[in-house]
């Protein structure tokens, strides 16, 4: 059987007497796209919390790729591109020197980063940007960037929260 992009088991997360998810179970192919929808409070961003490896799981169990999240989140890290609701970059930083520092920081060498840079910018209409302060960027602008900061480490499981 093929290991799923993810797989998600009786997840279940309180805070105090809130029960923020409950005995969840979800199972995601590779090469699936599927969107978790639902009202603010719902549990959508403490799962991908638990997903991430960031929030501890109360009981159940969270494997992406394979790998248990709960045990190996640095591992986990490595497979997702996660792009949260409010992405944070260097504002006096250029667009193109935002994406070479995440490049740095995922151990990409420095020529491949580039040029993998450089053909995100475009497919994400910044090109004619690329050279700007982030500082200068509209809202629209910043998201496409975080976007291009998500693909730049060529990511098996790409996660959004709060993509609109």
């Amino acid at each position: 059987m093929a290991v799923k992009s993810i797989d998600i088991t009786g997840l279940t997360k309180r805070y105090g007497e809130h029960i923020a998810v409950n005995n969840l179970d979800l199972s995601i192919d590779k090469g699936e796209i599927f969107g978790l929808l639902g009202p603010n409070g719902a549990g959508k961003s403490t799962t991908i919390l638990m997903l991430l490896g960031l929030t501890e799981v109360d009981s159940g169990s969270v494997k992406v790729c394979g790998i248990d999240s709960s045990r190996y989140p640095l591992e986990v890290k490595r497979k997702v591109g996660y792009l949260p609701e409010d992405v944070g970059f260097y504002n006096d930083y250029t667009g193109l020197q935002n994406l070479m520092y995440v490049a740095r920081l995922n151990n990409i060498p420095e020529e491949e980063a580039k040029k993998s840079a450089l053909e995100i910018l475009q497919e994400v209409g910044l090109e004619d940007v690329k050279d700007s302060k982030v500082a200068s960027y509209s809202r629209g602008m910043r998201q496409r960037l975080g976007l291009a900061d998500v693909l730049i480490k060529n990511p098996e499981v790409i996660i959004l929260d709060e993509p609109t």
